[in-house]
Formats: structure tokens, C-alpha cells, sequence
């Protein structure tokens, strides 16, 4: 959240003629959480920049903590003094995993396979860990559970996993590849898909021991474990669903040709991009598995959009909504946002369009966003702490005919903290009134 004692500053983003170069995004949350597992798991000093900021990045660097890892800031780079595979110490209390998202089943797959009992408090239950659990159950872990707390305790001689995963268990593959690097002797586990995915590329980057072979319509992955992971200098790759402000911010600004450099691959997060090419926008990848590891550069190119149907089934988080409708605003026919519940923060975008000349229409079915090619702005955004609605309408002001204004610019200081600094770069323009 926002630091409640910083002034309230109000941010104008102005028309830009054009934006082009390179940009990046900050790193991918997922990519983020498992470089710090994987620095407190190596033996020595792990250095990682492009760290994502937000709730997670915090709870891990908390939770490590209180296993004998301890991280610290330094320039802007996080630096982990790590213990090596199966030196975390036993933990003196409760673990809390307040805000930890997508941090919450890699630590409880890392802690599932010691031998002694981890209390997890603030435990928000999914579904997919609900299956971890299971998984874990099944070979031999202790696990209790209620009213948010969780209790685990591993198994006194653990033996090697040998598990078949479905498709639609994906989720589970991190936090178990976890589990068996401090499980002795070599793990299996058999996968749907043929294709290596940032976890297994993450993973071999600090020295963990990896077989996959070709199985039939998919493959078997075997795993090494106990094998001494090497500290590292570790980049965490881009956030796609970042990448997605200046994607926008270039289909929509004329004569733009932009370039978000050194982005994950993980194609869970790519939704965004995937609507944003239903709508016709021009985008690339490019520089395809850098450096040996899964990620690539995104090539945008300014080009007309035309309105469509965004439907339901694509995974799309609720705040993310807000940069589509952008989008949408300067396409050409009605697009409908069909995923896009309601509640408050419909609510709050629809008046964000509103506010700035837009047309939209809220339905059972989601929202619709008559498109107009040229888009008036000059509108205030009431962002009620919500960064991405933040970012989407400054992207809005960059191409818009008249300057757009939000009330705080300083909500995207945890997301996004060189925002401003990234589009600047670009060709963006941002003004501020001051204080008030």
C-alpha cells in the first residue's frame, strides 16, 4: 500500500507526438519469489535486481528471515546470504504469510520437506493449494489446517517424489520442484506439456540438476536433490502483464514503435497481450530465450485497433481491466470487457471514462467501451489507491487531445516506482501541480 504520510500529489499525463526505444517493466512476481527461495537455498551471497515490488516480495523477504536467510537493500539490489540446500533453520514461531499471493505454495512446498513443524498464519486458501496439500498428504507429509493457520511437518526420511501432474494441475509444478531439491535421491515428476516453462529455467540458473526427456504427448522431468545450488547475480525477468502499460501507450500514441526488453515467458501472464492482439494491435516477440533462459523482448508497433470481443475465459485479473479499456477507448466499434464483474472497481472505471469524453455502458455481461479513434481526455481520475487504474489513464493522457490528471501520483510507487521515469524515456510527458 501507499505510504499513508507521503503528500498527495496530482500527476498530468500530456499528448505525446510519439514514443519509441526500449523500456522495461519490473520483474515478474512469480519469477521475483522463487529467485529469493532459490538465493536462500544457495550456499553464499545471491545478488537480485529487478526484485517486484508489493506484498509478496515483502512476506518472502519476512518469511526467510525467520529461517536464517537474511536479505537486505542495497543500490537498489536485494542481496541474500544464503545457507545452501537444507541449512533452514527451524523456525521459533509462527510464520506469517500475510500478502504472500503467489509466494504462498512455494514456501509451503520448500517447508513441507523438513522434518520439523512450520506454523503458517494468515494462510488465504486457494484451490491449487488446496491440491498441494493433497499431493503433500499423499506422501507423507503431517498437515493441519484452520481458520486461516496451517500446520506442516515433513516427513523423518523423506523419500523422492514420482508423480504424474495433469494439465490442469500446472500450478502445482513450482512448489513441488521446491520439494524435491532438499528431498535426497531423484525425483520424477511427469508433466502435460512438452515445453520448459521461467520455473525450470529460474531453477538450472542457480545449479539445480535437471533431466526432461520426451514422454508421449508430454515429457518427464527428473530431479537431482540435495545438489548445492551456486549463489548468483540474478535479473528477474519483466512482468508481462506490466509490459502491457507501454504496449498500449505505444498502439495508441502515432508513430510509436516500442520495445519492452527482457520479459518472462511464462504465458500465464501474457493474457493481457493475447487481448490486446484481438484487438489488432501490432506486437512481437522478439530475442527469444536471452541469455539461454526463457524470456524475450515485445516489439510494438503503432497500429489501428478495432473494437472485439474480450471474452471471459481469458485469465484476467479485475484491476487489470483498466489498461484494456484504454485500449479499447481509441479502437475503432464497441468493444466488451466480458470478464469484468461488478463492484467498485467497475464502477470506479467506468467514471474514469466518463470523465475524460468516453462512452460505456455497463452489462450483465461485463462492460462495453464504444471506441472513437480520437479519445477528448481532459479529465480528473480519482484513482482511490488503485495503481493500475492510475497507470491506465496516464497511458490514456499520453494519446489523448487534451492532458488527463490523477489524484495521486504516488499510488504507483510499490508497483511501478519508475513509471514516469520508464515513459520519459520514451517519449512520454508528465507534469505535476504540487502538494495539496
Amino acid at each position: 500500500m501507499p505510504d499513508p504520510t507521503s503528500p498527495i500529489v496530482p500527476l498530468t499525463a500530456e499528448r505525446s507526438p510519439w514514443l519509441r526505444g526500449p523500456v522495461r517493466v519490473p520483474g515478474d512476481r512469480f519469477a521475483s519469489v522463487l529467485a529469493l527461495i532459490l538465493a536462500g537455498l544457495a550456499r553464499g551471497e545471491s545478488v537480485i535486481e529487478n526484485l517486484a515490488g508489493g506484498p509478496a516480495a515483502a512476506a518472502i523477504i519476512r518469511v526467510l528471515g525467520a529461517l536464517g536467510v537474511p536479505i537486505a537493500q542495497r543500490a537498489g539490489r536485494w542481496h541474500a546470504q544464503g545457507i545452501g540446500v537444507g541449512g533452514i533453520l527451524t523456525p521459533d514461531g509462527p510464520l506469517d504469510l500475510a500478502g504472500a499471493g503467489p509466494a504462498t505454495p512455494l514456501l509451503i512446498g520448500l517447508l513441507a520437506a523438513h522434518d520439523f513443524e512450520s506454523r503458517l498464519t494468515n494462510v488465504a486458501m486457494t484451490q491449487d493449494i488446496v491440491a498441494l496439500l493433497d499431493f503433500l498428504l499423499r506422501n507423507g507429509v503431517a498437515v493441519e489446517h484452520r481458520s486461516g493457520d496451517l500446520m506442516l511437518c515433513g516427513p523423518r526420511f523423506a523419500i523422492p517424489l514420482d508423480l504424474a501432474l495433469s494439465a490442469d494441475a500446472g500450478a502445482l509444478k513450482a512448489p513441488l520442484l521446491l520439494a524435491t531439491l532438499v528431498t535426497a535421491g531423484t525425483s520424477t515428476l511427469r508433466l502435460a506439456g512438452r515445453e520448459p516453462d521461467p520455473a525450470e529455467s529460474t531453477l538450472a540458473a542457480f545449479g539445480a540438476r535437471l533431466g526432461s526427456a520426451a514422454d508421449g504427448d508430454g515429457r518427464t522431468l527428473e530431479i537431482e536433490g540435495m545438489t548445492p545450488l551456486r549463489a548468483q547475480a540474478f535479473v528477474v525477468p519483466g512482468d508481462p502483464v506490466l509490459a502491457a502499460y507501454p504496449a498500449v501507450a505505444a498502439l495508441v500514441a502515432p508513430d510509436s514503435e516500442v520495445t519492452v526488453e527482457a520479459l518472462s515467458l511464462d504465458r500465464e501472464r501474457f493474457a493481457l497481450i493475447d487481448a490486446l492482439q484481438l484487438l489488432g494491435g501490432d506486437i512481437e516477440l522478439t530475442n527469444l530465450h536471452m541469455g539461454g533462459k526463457l524470456m524475450a523482448d515485445l516489439a510494438i508497433k503503432h497500429s489501428p485497433l478495432t473494437g472485439a470481443v474480450i471474452p471471459a475465459g481469458l485469465p484476467i485479473e479485475p484491476e487489470d481491466f483498466a489498461i484494456l479499456a484504454v485500449a479499447a477507448a481509441f479502437a475503432e466499434g464497441e468493444t466488451v470487457l466480458e470478464g469484468l464483474g461488478e463492484g467498485a472497481r467497475r464502477l470506479a472505471l467506468t467514471r474514469a471514462l466518463r470523465a475524460n469524453g468516453i462512452e460505456c455502458e455497463e452489462r450483465a455481461a461485463g462492460l462495453a467501451i464504444r471506441g472513437q479513434k480520437r479519445v477528448p481526455g481532459g479529465g480528473n481520475v480519482t484513482t482511490r489507491l488503485d495503481p493500475k487504474l492510475a497507470m491506465a489513464f496516464l497511458v490514456l493522457g499520453m494519446a489523448a487531445d487534451k492532458p488527463v490528471t490523477i489524484d495521486d501520483g504516488g499510488v504507483m510507487a510499490e508497483l511501478f516506482p519508475d513509471f514516469v521515469s520508464a515513459f520519459e524515456h520514451i517519449g512520454g510527458s508528465f507534469s505535476s501541480d504540487g502538494a495539496r
